[in-house]
């Protein structure tokens, strides 16, 4: 746990883009508003809004809807969004060990799935 700690202390905060992004297309809600996932990495993910409402600064609860998993549960807060606005920015405030395993395993689900499907 000590060598844990240091790697999180040499990881700091503003380099949280540095994690590995997938593309995703999940369902998920942000704030009690629906929407999919367009990517997904341990830092956060792109969020695409089925509904106006959310606005950059809001703190909420994302619900996110992996395939075959049950449902993640997570705090963030929507930080940006694309040029056109049409896609949120949204960072995790703060990822539980719970939440970390959940998280992994869609982001390799995808990464796998998505490379398996370029080589057919």
């Amino acid at each position: 746990t000590v060598m844990f700690s240091r790697l999180m202390s040499i990881i700091k905060p503003g380099d949280r883009r540095k994690e590995r992004r997938v593309k995703v297309r999940l369902p998920a809600e942000l704030g009690g508003i629906g929407g999919r996932l367009t990517d997904l990495s341990l830092g956060g993910f792109g969020f695409y809004p089925n509904a106006e409402g959310l606005e950059i600064g809001d703190e909420l609860m994302a619900v996110l809807s992996p395939d075959n998993m049950p449902e993640i549960e997570i705090p963030c807060r929507i930080v940006g969004s694309d040029q056109e606005g049409m896609v949120l920015c949204v960072a995790f405030i703060k990822v539980e060990p719970a939440h970390f395993e959940p998280l992994q395993s869609v982001i390799t689900q995808q990464a796998v799935g998505h490379s398996e499907k370029t080589s057919v």
